[in-house]
């Protein structure tokens, strides 16, 4: 049986049936490999499903390890905030027992002899002083000296 002759011509001459059954053995074909890829689709879509929710559970976990670490970090700046209040309050306390108000003016006189020998700043300061003595009026304490 011949597939196909060749003319007078040279050109190939094919036989109907050979068309019919290679169209039909090519439709055969491209239905079968359509069947084939829903369903290859359908369980890959599945395990794709299970593949993202395994993922959105590590993700969690990674989340969760990561707001444990925020609450230590904050649990000790929150600790560093305490007993830097601590040293402050115990740094008053103590220059709060030795401050003196003759210490505080001479103080402010160095402050104004600084002021008034930088050169970077050409500014005319007025201080108010007291009456007796001359020194700079500092409200509160100088009427505290004064009686």
């Amino acid at each position: 049986m011949k597939f196909a002759s060749r003319t007078e011509t040279g050109a190939v001459d094919w036989h109907v049936g050979t068309i019919v059954a290679l169209t039909l053995g090519l439709l055969i074909v491209f239905v079968v490999g359509l069947l084939g890829s829903c369903s290859a689709t359908r369980a890959y879509s599945r395990y794709q499903k299970r593949a993202d929710a395994n993922n959105q559970v590590k993700i969690n976990h990674t989340k969760i390890r990561y707001f444990d670490q925020q609450k230590q970090i904050e649990t000790r700046q929150a600790q560093i905030r305490v007993i830097h209040a601590v040293g402050i309050r115990k740094a008053q306390d103590e220059i709060q027992a030795t401050l003196t108000p003759l210490y505080v003016q001479f103080e402010m006189v160095h402050a104004l002899q600084d002021i008034a020998n930088s050169g970077k700043n050409n500014s005319l300061v007025f201080v108010p002083t007291a009456p007796n003595g001359g020194l700079p009026i500092i409200p509160g304490i100088t009427e505290k000296a004064a009686r």
